[in-house]
This record gives structure tokens, C-alpha cells and sequence, in this order.
């Protein structure tokens, strides 16, 4: 991953924003989340390189891939959600922004339910 092309980019966006801000203009927040989508684009192409060796891992440690699918909805619900409620607090909407984030949260809780009844499954084994 190039961090400092990436870094340039959004700080080119963010002095644009700002440039463009002082003239009242509205395309601020249409560049602000293109910038934003354009670098999980880019992070999204290194991830694929690291799902490839966590894969490998969980098939070395004998893990369910179960377990690696729920890390992976996990991990792309909490990329979405931060990006969402990012955009809805630059355009003012802290409140929207909040309503994402919970939803983000029960998703998260809502996935992860197949864990729990594991993890309970194995502490009943153990009382039994």
C-alpha cells in the first residue's frame, strides 16, 4: 500500500474542501466522499492480500471458516458504518450520523449471534 500517495490525496481533497468551502459552494460534500471512496477502493485491493493469509491460518489452525466469514461482514460493516456517519457529520447531520452508527452496532451483534450460541454450546459441554 502506498500510505503516502494516499495521504497526499486526502490532503489535497481536504485543502480543496476548504478552498471550496469559503466560496459557499455544496460540491464540498460531493468530493469529500468521493475522496473517501476512491481510498477504500484502494485499501480494498491490500485487504484481499491479507484475507488470502488469515485464510490460510484459520485452514492451519482447523477453524471453521464460518468463524472468518463472520470476522470479514464484521470488519466491512465497521468500515461502512464509520464512513457513513463520517460523511452525515461533515454535512452537518450528527444526528443521522448517530442513527448509522446504532444500526452499525446491532449488525454487528446481529452477525456475531452464531459465536454466541457456540461459545454457550461449549460452556454447557462443560457444566454437563
Amino acid at each position: 500500500m502506498d500510505i503516502i500517495a494516499i495521504t497526499g490525496f486526502c490532503l489535497t481533497a481536504c485543502i480543496i474542501c476548504k478552498v471550496l468551502e469559503k466560496n459557499g459552494s455544496e460540491i464540498k460534500s460531493v468530493l469529500t466522499l468521493s475522496a473517501a471512496c476512491i481510498v477504500i477502493l484502494k485499501i480494498v485491493g491490500e485487504l484481499i492480500q491479507v484475507q488470502s493469509v488469515i485464510k490460510e491460518l484459520f485452514f492451519q489452525a482447523q477453524m471453521s471458516e464460518d468463524y472468518l466469514t463472520i470476522i470479514f461482514k464484521g470488519l466491512g460493516i465497521c468500515y461502512i458504518t464509520q464512513l457513513a456517519g463520517d460523511c452525515c457529520r461533515d454535512c452537518g447531520e450528527s444526528c443521522i450520523a448517530s442513527q448509522i452508527e446504532l444500526a452499525g452496532k446491532v449488525s454487528m451483534l446481529i452477525i456475531s449471534l452464531p459465536l454466541f450460541r457456540t461459545v454457550v454450546g461449549i460452556v454447557e459441554s462443560l457444566l454437563i
